[in-house]
């Protein structure tokens, strides 16, 4: 829980409050950015498998994927929301490979 600021009479600061909604914004661009890089990652995965002929979902990936960012918090009390946060992420990620599969069979399809 964020602790307020007050100054000496007790009126709390809310420019403590805009300064961290500013960090935020700053570590939100930050993590965009980051997930730009993972969804071009995410591509050549894509193209990977479609070569080899794998599926999309490998559960046991996804598990050790889940199990080594909860391991990398050092804070115990967040690893389990850092997890559910990596799911959903490997979800969309799924989500846009397999929309990567379907447009590029449809492109095949049209040529």
């Amino acid at each position: 829980m964020m602790e307020t600021n007050e100054n000496e009479s007790g009126a709390w600061q809310p420019s403590e409050l805009t300064a961290a909604r500013q960090q935020i914004n700053d570590i939100d661009g930050q993590i965009v950015n980051l997930l730009v890089q993972r969804f071009e990652a995410v591509t050549k995965v894509n193209e990977a498998k479609a070569a080899a002929n794998l599926p999309i979902m490998d559960h046991s990936r996804e598990d050790q994927v889940l199990d080594r960012v909860a391991g990398k918090d050092p804070n115990p009390e967040t690893r389990a929301y850092m997890r559910n946060i990596f799911a959903t992420i490997m979800s969309n990620s799924r989500d846009y490979q397999d929309y990567l599969t379907k447009i590029n069979t449809h492109t095949k399809r049209g040529l």
